[in-house]
């Protein structure tokens, strides 16, 4: 069935428009945790006993596709790309834990200290209060012909046309505290007094009580508050459309963590999983998460081909010692073995694989702000060597090499990002650790060598190039690759392409502003 959204497209999704990604205004809630969202910001928490909907869609009996990233979902009802899960029970989510808002009004001391030209200060003043929901929530303002719809939408009540459509983004980082990133809005973003717009592209922390300052005359104040506190102004709750998966999708109780030595968390306390063969049943397990693992399979890795005769019952006293640790229902037993119920995102490996890869995207789409604030979020998740507690065999082997090479290929997104900010003295010392970690990943020489070129140190970078065209010959007998050699015949030449030039607007490649030297 199709339905219109508040900007007129035809949706087949009831939930969120599938042409513009606004909220359908007939929408229940999706899940028990937005339920409870919508309740606490409104005042309206239910008492303890009292029935309340659970929300939700109900689950499905047969093939259709996923309701919260719309791939095809398979009759189990567990999604096999983004793990969301009918039956995964629920928890409070990080937004419900540390509960953050803004109050968003016109500003009649910041429109007298920007005077804008031929801009009348509303004669109408509102307040509104808007729930900050998800990962990243876009300020800006609404174009129904471009299909931009902001999170925190300037049009309507508090219409500034001084505001840019894609004005700036508001990102949450891992402590559940608020960064301002500014997306090459027209006329700036200023925070709290300061006479000078935050640089475009590059996250500013905030803090509680910060004022935002955007536009001819608004002001956005970021609040942390507690739950039950009453707050007098109309509420908002929506979710950024970039982060439906996160903030609809049931959260489970459980963390595993398998960047580093097993951790093990449940309703938010550690947990100790102490024999080590029920902890490798527990990583074997947790690596395909939503998908069943057959008992073949687990006892291979345990005991390769030393394997007991009494192999099976061994491995069903590993499971009851999980499951008493575990929340209920944690493992299914299946016709061939067992699955862990979950989605994935409570598996710190792939919360890294989903930040790496939107790092990854907002850098080649001209973010590098945004991208070095979410690939540092990814990095942040490594404690070690990824799967300790696991024995060496093929699959263990493959699995620690896939992910080294997309942490390796994570760190040097962030070295770009860092470069295309101009940070080219700064990140020279990183980078030069970098290259004795991995003497044989030319991206990272070829960084160094940009690095330094850009920081003046011209020399530097030639010996650089010198120095990684030994190791090649003289340990592998290559050449280095044509790309690093038209560099290095850059930096000979010195070619103004090479010099740092500042991202200056949303989406503009890097190099596409005007040209500045180092």
């Amino acid at each position: 069935m199709t339905s219109n959204c508040p900007n007129g497209h035809g949706s087949e999704r009831s939930d969120f428009c599938d042409t513009c990604g606004a909220p359908m205004r007939h929408q229940r809630p999706l899940t028990a945790s937005m339920d409870r969202q919508r309740d606490a910001v409104r005042g309206h928490r239910s008492k303890p006993g009292q029935p309340r909907s659970t929300g939700g869609p109900p689950r499905q009996s047969g093939p259709g596709p996923c309701p919260n990233c719309g791939s095809h979902l398979q009759p189990h009802a567990v999604c096999s790309q983004c793990g969301y899960d009918f039956d995964a029970p629920d928890s409070v989510a990080l937004w419900e834990a540390q509960l953050w808002e803004v109050v968003a009004h016109p500003d009649r001391e910041y429109y007298e200290r920007v005077d804008p030209d031929g801009m009348e200060f509303p004669e109408t003043v509102r307040t509104r209060r808007i729930t900050l929901i998800g990962d990243h929530v876009r300020i800006g303002r609404r174009s129904t012909s471009r299909g931009i719809t902001p999170d925190i939408d300037l049009t309507g009540t508090l219409e500034d046309v001084g505001v840019s459509h894609r004005h700036a983004v508001l990102m949450r980082q891992p402590d559940g505290s608020w960064s301002l990133v500014d997306l090459g809005s027209t006329n700036g973003t200023f925070v709290n007094t300061d006479r000078d717009p935050v640089p475009g592209n590059q996250p500013v922390p905030l803090r509680d009580g910060d004022e935002i300052h955007v536009g001819a005359w608004t002001t956005l104040r970021i609040e942390h508050v507690e739950a039950a506190e009453p707050r007098p102004f109309e509420v908002e709750a929506q979710a950024s459309k970039d982060t439906r998966a996160v903030a609809r999708t049931k959260r489970s109780d459980m963390g595993i963590c398998l960047l580093g030595p097993l951790q093990v968390t449940v309703a938010g306390a550690p947990v100790t999983v102490g024999a080590p063969k029920a902890r490798a049943v527990l990583a074997l397990l947790a690596l395909s998460i939503g998908t069943g693992v057959s008992a073949t399979s687990l006892e291979r890795a345990l005991w390769g081909d030393n394997e007991p005769r009494t192999a099976d019952k061994a491995l069903q006293n590993y499971i009851s010692t999980l499951r008493r640790v575990l929340p209920p229902g944690a493992i299914e037993t299946t016709p061939h073995g067992y699955r862990l119920v979950g989605p994935k995102d409570a598996v710190d490996c792939f919360r890294f694989e989903r930040r790496a890869a939107r790092g990854r995207e907002l850098l080649a789409s001209g973010h590098p702000g945004s991208a070095v604030a979410e690939v540092t979020r990814a990095l942040e998740l490594w404690r070690g060597e990824p799967l300790p507690d696991l024995d060496e065999g093929p699959l263990v082997t493959t699995e620690v090499a896939r992910f080294r090479e997309l942490k390796a290929g994570a760190e040097e997104d962030l070295f770009e990002g860092r470069l295309q900010l101009g940070d080219h003295r700064g990140v020279v010392a990183d980078l030069r650790a970098a290259v004795e970690e991995e003497p044989l990943r030319e991206r990272r020489w070829a960084q160094l060598m940009l690095a330094l070129h850009r920081s003046g140190r011209q020399v530097d970078a030639l010996r650089t190039f010198q120095r990684l065209r030994g190791i090649l010959g003289e340990e592998h007998g290559l050449e280095p690759s044509p790309e690093i050699v038209t560099l290095e015949r850059a930096v000979v030449l010195d070619k103004p392409e090479l010099r740092w030039t500042p991202p200056s607007e949303v989406g503009a490649a890097p190099g596409a502003a005007r040209e500045r030297t180092p």
